[in-house]
């Protein structure tokens, strides 16, 4: 009977699907993780100015709002951002990323994602 039992369980146990919960990461994901990571960094950097904070009070948007959406940016808005950035002439650069958070956060407004402006419906 012990091996009956015996039987049953290793013929159980090896038929059992053994499943990895993990999945492969490329180094491309990783570095890419990282250029958003210290992306959002600067960015969050420059919202705490306060050439860009009265700037945005001027606008009705809250710094904590815009820390929430620059936070929730995906890596392709981050993308988009640093060209803006980078291809802005010096000296407007400021205005740039002013103006850069100010189309961000309508975007999100549009799909709905946040509420900063009201007289902007999302689709």
């Amino acid at each position: 009977m012990k091996n009956l039992i015996m039987i049953f369980a290793a013929l159980f146990t090896s038929t059992l699907p053994i499943t990895s919960m993990a999945g492969n990461v490329s180094s491309a994901v990783v570095i890419e993780q990282q250029r958003s990571a210290i992306t959002k960094q600067q960015i969050l950097s420059m919202v705490d100015s306060d050439e860009v904070q009265q700037q945005l009070v001027a606008l009705g948007v809250s710094s904590a709002d815009a820390v929430n959406r620059i936070n929730n940016l995906t890596s392709a808005e981050l993308s988009q951002l640093n060209m803006q950035i980078n291809d802005a002439p010096a000296g407007s650069g400021i205005v740039g990323t002013i103006v850069t958070v100010l189309v961000v956060v309508a975007v999100l407004d549009l799909l709905g994602i946040t509420d900063a402006y009201s007289f902007i419906d999302p689709i």
